[in-house]
């Protein structure tokens, strides 16, 4: 299970990040994000807020798999 850390001031952390918006909260947990997106690549972090969610992979690859 990824961790809620996620350096928010590093340019190569920025790269590996994706953002998921207009998500249901309500249904979609953060275990459900994780699981999704998890076959794009190792995750290293996972928030979900309320109507969205950030995904922080190891690589900027691995996020623009996912996008």
């Amino acid at each position: 299970m990824a961790s809620n850390v996620t350096n928010k001031t590093d340019p190569r952390s920025l790269n590996s990040r994706v953002f998921i918006g207009n998500l249901n909260t309500l249904v979609v947990k953060k275990s459900d994000v994780e699981a999704i997106f998890s076959k794009y690549g190792k995750i290293v972090g996972c928030s979900v807020h309320k109507g969205f969610a950030f995904v922080q992979f190891v690589t900027e690859r691995n996020a623009r798999a996912a996008v």
